[in-house]
């Protein structure tokens, strides 16, 4: 967003001096825009479940390409324009420990588990729950029966430059170690890859899997959402929920066939503490997830929105509200962005595309930093 000083996006099929912008053609906006209809549709089927879009819809910028324009001109408008119901968000659970801490379920890393189940869901098609979020994904090759590649979904990354334009960050001790940070991803993700087993290896190749954690990586939300079934505190919180009211329950009917209570006084508390005592082992195991965010994460990325993202247990769903320093204004048009938290240049370029705060004038192919 460079009229706003915001981000710039650079394309591995151009030269750094330029950003990409979308075709013009109809073609190209076809394309650009294949998937959301199934999308919109399959989102909108869930409404019975709590799914809803207030005042945004998918659209293409200059700037960014296809992302969220913000359609109400109201500022009350901003409060709840997203709400995911959790039965549409594909989770595993996360560590703070990133990839060294393996999942204690089958030993592997969060983000192996996310993409194996990404993959999973994208080839089952039209069976998938999740198959409107696939297509919006995969631009809806995965509704055409025997695809098994898909269309990057962050084609800007680094992993995606061409040996011409790496060369350029090679005459920079910044982007040689960039290079070099490319490179160990690469092999990391080859690793996590091999540790498969057999069968699942029969179901994608490294070029789907890679396809998988490039999603994962540049899509997923990863944080404490506090929900019932997130993280491994997260069954304990659901056994909680359903103790406190049985509790309320036995309570009520003892007491309805002995005011006195006397003798059922110390089972009775006890009962009635279990679920503030798992509740509080709950939180001390935690219920970290990492997830991926149907609609939200069409939004694209400016560090200083103040965007709010968050679980809310009352509806089972995770609700994006926006503030006004979400709205980039784009000729006649306001698109929506959302802060993905803080991000290293390193990071943006390695599994996004795009570096923040950069103008691009004078920039020529002889470029350094």
């Amino acid at each position: 967003f460079t009229s706003a000083g915001g981000l710039i996006k650079l394309s591995p099929s151009t030269s750094l001096s330029s950003s990409t912008t979308p075709s013009s053609d109809d073609n190209g906006i076809t394309n650009s825009l294949a998937g959301v209809k199934d999308f919109e549709e399959w989102f909108s089927s869930n409404s019975s479940s709590g799914a809803q879009f207030n005042n945004i819809r998918h659209a293409l910028f200059d700037s960014m390409g296809r992302g969220l324009q913000f359609t109400s001109t109201k500022s009350s408008a901003l409060n709840k324009v997203a709400v995911v119901p959790r039965k549409l968000v594909l989770n595993v659970p996360f560590s703070d420990n990133e990839d060294d801490i393996i999942s204690s379920s089958n030993g592997r890393s969060w983000d192996t588990n996310l993409s194996c189940k990404l993959w999973e869901e994208c080839q089952k098609g039209k069976d998938s729950v999740y198959y409107g979020y696939c297509s919006l994904l995969t631009r809806g090759t995965n509704l055409q029966r025997g695809t098994s590649t898909y269309p990057s979904t962050a084609p800007d990354a680094l992993r995606h430059w061409t040996s011409s334009q790496k060369y350029l960050l090679e005459k920079s001790e910044k982007g040689q170690t960039l290079l070099e940070v490319e490179s160990k991803q690469q092999e990391d993700w080859r690793r996590k890859y091999d540790s498969l087993g057999a069968s699942e290896k029969g179901k994608m190749t490294y070029e789907n899997f890679e396809w998988a954690m490039e999603t994962v990586h540049s899509r997923a939300f990863r944080g404490d959402f506090g929900a019932l079934d997130g993280g491994e505190g997260g069954p304990l919180r659901k056994i909680a929920s359903l103790l406190l009211p049985l509790s309320a329950l036995a309570f009520g009917i003892i007491y309805a066939t002995d005011p006195s209570v006397d003798q059922y006084f110390v089972p009775l508390s006890i009962v009635a503490a279990t679920p503030v005592v798992l509740t509080i082992i709950a939180d001390q195991k935690g219920s970290k997830e990492a997830v991926l965010l149907p609609l939200i994460d069409s939004a694209n990325h400016l560090q200083e929105a103040d965007s709010v993202i968050e679980y809310d247990p009352a509806v089972d769903g995770f609700v994006l509200s926006l503030g006004k320093k979400c709205l980039v204004k784009e000729g006649d048009r306001a698109q929506v962005c959302i802060s993905y938290g803080v991000r290293k240049d390193s990071e943006l370029l390695l599994n996004y595309g795009f570096l923040r705060g950069v103008t691009m004038e004078g920039l020529g192919n002889d470029a350094g930093d």
